[in-house]
C-alpha cells in the first residue's frame, strides 16, 4: 500500500543502462539486454499526465467540500461525518504529495525537489494510505455496533476524537524508517530518492508488515462488517415485509439500505483500487526479474493511477448516496441543484429524524382533494444562516373535523410515532 520506492531502484538502474548501452553508429539502438520501457514513449507519458491532472483537480475539490461542509455546519458533525471528513483530509495529502511527484520523478528520471521532500513524500503517501484504509475500518465497526448490537451506548464524539488521533499518531509511527532509510543519492551526477536497507531481509519484512497492516488486516475486518451488517439488514427487512408497513417504515428501509450502499460502495472501491497496487507491489518486491520487464512500469502507472482515483471517488459517493451531504453541497455549490431533480409537493405531514445521515420521514397521504393544516417546522438558509420557519400547510383542521378524517390521520400519525421510537431504538 505504500509508494513502491523500490520501483524507483529499479527505473534508475533503467535509465543508467539505457544511457550506457547506446552504440555510437545509432544512438537509438538498445542493447538487448535492457528491455524498451513503454513508459519512455511520450504519447503514452502524455495520457498518464493528463489522467494525473485530471485526478488531482478533482481530489483536491471534492474531498475540500466535503470537509468544508462538515466544519462548518455543526447539525454535520456526528461521528460517522468526522469519520468521512477524516477519510477527506487524508485523500487531500495523498492528492497534494503523491499525485504529482510520482509521474515527475519518473518522467524527469532524477529527483528534483530536495533532501527534505526526498523523505517526507513516503512518509506522508504511507501515513494517508493508512489512515484512509483505518478510517474505513472505523466506519464499518461503528456501523456493525449501531445494527448488530442496537442496545449498545452510541459511540460519543469524545470516543471519535480519540479514534481518529490515535489513526494518525499509529500511522505516522509506521511509517517513520522510511524518514530513516529513504536519501537522496548522486550516482553518475544524477540524483535519486532511494530507500536504502540495511539487508534486502529488512526490506522485505517491512513491506510485507505495511502492506498487511494497510490492506489486508482492515479491509478483512471491513469485510466481515459488512457482511454481518447485510444478513442483520435482509432479515429485518424480510420480517417486516411480510406485513403491509406504513410509507414510513418503507422509507426508513430505504434509507438504510441507501446509507449503507454508500458504505458499501467505499469499501468496495478502495479494495478495488488499491489491490491491483498491492499486487505489482509485491510481485516487484519479491521477484526481481518481474520488475525489470518491458511492460512492468507500465503495469506499475497504471495500477498507482487506479489507487490514486480513488481520492476522487469518496465525494461522488457523498453527492449521489447521502441526503444530508446532497443538501449541504447544493448549498455551498447550486449547481448541484440540477442533479437532484424537482422536490414533491404532495406531503401533507412529515416528521424527520436525523441521525448519523439517516433521515427517516413519514408522509400522510391526501383524502381525496382535502389537506390537513398541520404545523411543522422547516429549516430555511439565508447566506449559510439557519433560521427555524413554521409553516402552516393550506387549510384549517376543522374542515376534516367535520367529516371525521381527522381521527383516523391521528390515529395514523400515532402509529408512526410509535414506529419511529422503535426505529430509533434499533438505530442507536
Amino acid at each position: 500500500m505504500q509508494e513502491n520506492w523500490t520501483f524507483w531502484n529499479d527505473m534508475r538502474e533503467l535509465n543508467v543502462s539505457e544511457t550506457n548501452t547506446s552504440d555510437d553508429s545509432d544512438r537509438n539502438v538498445y542493447n538487448t539486454s535492457v528491455p524498451y520501457d513503454v513508459m519512455k514513449n511520450t504519447s503514452v507519458l502524455a495520457v498518464f499526465f493528463l489522467v494525473y491532472l485530471i485526478i488531482f483537480t478533482l481530489g483536491i475539490f471534492g474531498n475540500c467540500l466535503v470537509c468544508y461542509v462538515v466544519f462548518k455546519n455543526k447539525h454535520m458533525q456526528t461521528v460517522t461525518n468526522f469519520f468521512i471528513a477524516n477519510l477527506a483530509l487524508a485523500d487531500i495529502l495523498l492528492c497534494v504529495l503523491a499525485v504529482p511527484f510520482t509521474p515527475l520523478y519518473f518522467a524527469m528520471g532524477r529527483w528534483a525537489f530536495g533532501r527534505v521532500l526526498c523523505k517526507l513524500v513516503p512518509v506522508t503517501q504511507g501515513t494517508s494510505v493508512y489512515v484512509s484504509t483505518l478510517t474505513l475500518m472505523s466506519i464499518a465497526v461503528d456501523r456493525y455496533f449501531v445494527i448488530i448490537h442496537p442496545f449498545r451506548p452510541k459511540l460519543q464524539l469524545i470516543v471519535c476524537y480519540s479514534i481518529i488521533i490515535s489513526i494518525w499518531l499509529f500511522s505516522m509511527s509506521s511509517t517513520m524508517p522510511y524518514a530513516y532509510y529513504v536519501n537522496q543519492e548522486l550516482y553518475e551526477d544524477v540524483l535519486f530518492c532511494e530507500e536504502f536497507w540495511p539487508s534486502e531481509f529488512m526490506r522485505r519484512i517491512f513491506s510485507s508488515f505495511t502492506t498487511i497492516m494497510q490492506f489486508g488486516v482492515p479491509f478483512i475486518i471491513i469485510l466481515y462488517c459488512y457482511v454481518m451488517i447485510s444478513v442483520r439488514m435482509n432479515e429485518r427487512i424480510r420480517i417486516k415485509s411480510g406485513s403491509r408497513g406504513s410509507q414510513k417504515e418503507e422509507s426508513d428501509r430505504e434509507k438504510k439500505r441507501r446509507t449503507n450502499r454508500m458504505l458499501i460502495a467505499m469499501v468496495t472501491i478502495f479494495g478495488g483500487c488499491w489491490l491491483p497496487f498491492n499486487t505489482i507491489h509485491l510481485v516487484g518486491d519479491y521477484n526481481a526479474s518481474a520488475s525489470k520487464s518491458a511492460y512492468y512500469n507500465l503495469c506499475f502507472f497504471i495500477t498507482h493511477t487506479l489507487a490514486m482515483s480513488s481520492t476522487c471517488y469518496n465525494p461522488l459517493l457523498y453527492a449521489w448516496l447521502n441526503e444530508n451531504f446532497r443538501k449541504e453541497f447544493m448549498l455551498v455549490l447550486p449547481c448541484f441543484k440540477s442533479l437532484d431533480g424537482p422536490a414533491g409537493r404532495k406531503s401533507v405531514y412529515r416528521s424527520e429524524r436525523t441521525d448519523n445521515n439517516i433521515t427517516v420521514g413519514e408522509t400522510l397521504p391526501h383524502h381525496g382533494n382535502t389537506e390537513s393544516s398541520f404545523v411543522v417546522s422547516v429549516t430555511c438558509r439565508d447566506n449559510h444562516k439557519v433560521q427555524e420557519e413554521m409553516v402552516q400547510l393550506t387549510t384549517i383542521a376543522e374542515e376534516l373535523a367535520t367529516n371525521g378524517e381527522i381521527r383516523e390521520k391521528n390515529g395514523e400519525a400515532q402509529t408512526s410515532d410509535t414506529n419511529l421510537t422503535t426505529n430509533s431504538t434499533e438505530n442507536k
